[in-house]
C-alpha cells in the first residue's frame, strides 16, 4: 500500500508539474475589465433653481411616502456649486480623460410592474440630513427628469439612474423599471490607432464588492435610423471588477416620476437620505474584442441576466427570452452614474470622422500639398498640421487659429526628403487636444530637390565617385545593387545641401550595369540612379 501511494502521489506531482508548464505557454486570457482606481473630478455652478411642492414617489412599488408632503429645491436654489463633474480617472495605471460625448439611448419594453415612460434616477444631496415630512428636500444639481439628456452629457459624477435594469421588485421602497438596454452610440463611429488606449467607463453607486454586474458589447454598425445593427460579442463585467471605495460618500436621495397610471408633474422623493460611494470599471477597445483600426459606433449595456451573449441576439431588445422582462436581482440592476462617452489617455489614438471628414496629402512639384475637409469644429480653437520623419514622432509645422473654414488647403514648401507623415491635430477651446485625422504618407525623391549624380559613368577602376545635392541633415545610406536585387557595396553619409565621396566597389565584381540607391536610414529609397561598370 505504501509503495503504491508513493507512486500515486509521484504521479500527481508529475502531473500537475506538466499542467503547470503547460498553462505558462498559453496565453493570458485578455481582461474584460479594469478597475477605476483614482477619480479626478470638478464643480460647476448651476444656471437654473427649481423649487416645488409635491408627496413622495407614486406608483407600483410603493415607497411608503406617497401621504407626505415635501418641498422640493434643485440647483441654485439650494446653492453653488451644484455639479460635480469628472474629468479623468485611473485604470491599470493609466489616466483617461474624456474626450467625445456619446448619444444615450434607453430601451424600455413594459413588463408586469411598469408600463410607460418611468424616471427612476438619485441626485447629490446637499446634507445628509433626513428629510422629515413637510420638510425640503436639498439637492445640489439642476433639475432635470431627461435620463437621455443628463447622461448623453458624459461628465457628471453626482447625478444617476436607479435600479437601471430591475423589472420587479420585492415590495416597498424598491424602484423598478422597464429598461432593456442602453446604447451609448457615436453617430459618426470612432477608430482607435490602440485598442488598449480608447475605451467606455461604467460607474455605478454603491459599496465596494456590492456593485452590480452587467454585460457590455461595442456596436459594430448602425442601421439608416442610427440605431445598432450589429454587435461585437457581449463581454461579462463582475461585481468584482469595479474599484473599492475609491470616490468620498456622497450622500443621495432617490426620486422617481411616472408617466403612466399615476401621473406625476415632477419628481418625487422615494427613498430619504442615504450614503454610498461611486466606483468604476473601464473597458478598452481590445477587451471589448475590437481590433486596432476598425470602425465601432459606441457601446450598449445589458442585464446581468442576458439569455446570450452571441452578437447576433444583442439586437432585438423585445426578445423575452434573451431580455427577459421579470429581471429581479438581489442587490438591483445597477445605479449608473451618468458618465458616458468616449475615454482616452491622449486623443491621437482615436480618429473621429465626424471631426476630420477627409485629410490627404500629396507630392506637387517638390513640395506637398495638404487638402482637408472638416466636420464638427465649433468647439475647436485652433488647427494644426503635424509632420513626422518616421510616423511616430510628430512636431507642429503651422497652425491655422478659428474661426475654421469646413475645407482648407496647405503647403509644406520644404518637405522632409525619403518618406513624411502629416496628420492634423483639432485643439478645443479649453487648449486641450480634441481629435486628431488619420495619418496620410508621402514618398519623396527627385520631387523633393534631391540630385545623384555619377562621374565617370561608366565607372572605371572599381570605384564610384559621387556627388548627392539638396538632403536634409541626417544619416543615410548609400548602396550600390545587382539586377537581381542582390546588394554588392554600401556605406553610410550625413545628409547636407552638397554631399560628395567614392564608394569602392569588390575587386572581383563583373562588368555591367547596376543601380546606385540612396536610403533615408529606415531603408527606404529617396533617389537613385543606373551605373555602368567595366
Amino acid at each position: 500500500m505504501k509503495t503504491t501511494f508513493t507512486l500515486t502521489m509521484w504521479t500527481f506531482l508529475l502531473v500537475a508539474g506538466c499542467l503547470l508548464i503547460l498553462s505558462s505557454l498559453l496565453p493570458a486570457p485578455v481582461t474584460a475589465q479594469s478597475a477605476v482606481t483614482a477619480q479626478f473630478t470638478h464643480w460647476t455652478n448651476a444656471t437654473t433653481s427649481t423649487s416645488y411642492s409635491g408627496t413622495g414617489a407614486t406608483g407600483n412599488y410603493g415607497s411608503g411616502l406617497t401621504g407626505n408632503t415635501y418641498n422640493y429645491d434643485f440647483g441654485t436654489a439650494v446653492g453653488t456649486p451644484n455639479f460635480n463633474i469628472l474629468d479623468s480617472f485611473t485604470a491599470a495605471t493609466l489616466n483617461y480623460h474624456f474626450t467625445y460625448p456619446t448619444t444615450v439611448k434607453f430601451r424600455r419594453v413594459n413588463n408586469a410592474t411598469v408600463t410607460g415612460l418611468r424616471k427612476s434616477l438619485w441626485f447629490e444631496q446637499s446634507s445628509g440630513t433626513t428629510v422629515n415630512p413637510g420638510g425640503t428636500v436639498s439637492l445640489l444639481p439642476a433639475y432635470d427628469d431627461s435620463l437621455e439628456s443628463i447622461f448623453s452629457q458624459g461628465q457628471i459624477f453626482n447625478v444617476g439612474i436607479d435600479n437601471n435594469f430591475q423589472n420587479q421588485g420585492n415590495g416597498s421602497g424598491t424602484n423598478n423599471n422597464n429598461i432593456e438596454r442602453v446604447d451609448h452610440i457615436i453617430t459618426s463611429g470612432v477608430i482607435a490607432s490602440d485598442n488598449t488606449k480608447a475605451g467606455f467607463v461604467v460607474f455605478d453607486r454603491g459599496n465596494g464588492g456590492g456593485h452590480d454586474p452587467f454585460y457590455v458589447a461595442a456596436i459594430a454598425s448602425l442601421d439608416a435610423s442610427g440605431n445598432p445593427l450589429t454587435y461585437y460579442n457581449a463581454v461579462s463585467v463582475a461585481s468584482g471588477s469595479y474599484g473599492f471605495d475609491v470616490s468620498p460618500l456622497m450622500n443621495y436621495i432617490i426620486l422617481r416620476k411616472n408617466q403612466f397610471g399615476p401621473v406625476d408633474a415632477h419628481l418625487l422623493m422615494m427613498n430619504n437620505s442615504t450614503s454610498q460611494y461611486r466606483d468604476g470599471v473601464f473597458m478598452n477597445f481590445q477587451a471589448l474584442g475590437v481590433p486596432n483600426g476598425t470602425k465601432i459606433y459606441g457601446y450598449s449595456l445589458f442585464p446581468a441576466d442576458l439569455g446570450s451573449t452571441a452578437a447576433a441576439n444583442l439586437v432585438n431588445y423585445n426578445n423575452a427570452a434573451n431580455f427577459p422582462t421579470n429581471s429581479n436581482f438581489a442587490a438591483g440592476g445597477i445605479d449608473q452614474v451618468a458618465v458616458s462617452g468616449l475615454w482616452v489617455t491622449n486623443a491621437s489614438y482615436v480618429v473621429l470622422p465626424d471631426r476630420v471628414n477627409s485629410f490627404a496629402a500629396n507630392p506637387a512639384d517638390g513640395k506637398v500639398e495638404l487638402d482637408w475637409a472638416l466636420g464638427a469644429v465649433d468647439d475647436i480653437g485652433k488647427l494644426v498640421v503635424e509632420r513626422s520623419a518616421d510616423g511616430e514622432h510628430f512636431t507642429p509645422l503651422m497652425e491655422f487659429a478659428a474661426p475654421l473654414t469646413s475645407q482648407q488647403t496647405a503647403v509644406d514648401v520644404q518637405p522632409l526628403p525619403g518618406e513624411d507623415y502629416y496628420r492634423l491635430k483639432l485643439v478645443d477651446l479649453r487648449g486641450m487636444e480634441a481629435a486628431y485625422s488619420t495619418v496620410s504618407r508621402v514618398v519623396l525623391g527627385v520631387a523633393a530637390g534631391v540630385s545623384l549624380s555619377v562621374y565617370p559613368n561608366p565607372v572605371t577602376g572599381k570605384r564610384i565617385s559621387y556627388t548627392v545635392q539638396g538632403l536634409q541633415p541626417g544619416t543615410y545610406g548609400l548602396r550600390v545593387v545587382d539586377m537581381s536585387g542582390h546588394l554588392v557595396a554600401g556605406q553610410s553619409l550625413s545628409g547636407g545641401s552638397v554631399v560628395a565621396g567614392s564608394l569602392a566597389l569588390p575587386a572581383g565584381l563583373p562588368a555591367g550595369v547596376y543601380s546606385l540607391q540612396l536610403v533615408d536610414k529606415r531603408g527606404n529609397g529617396v533617389i537613385a540612379t543606373s551605373v555602368e561598370c567595366n
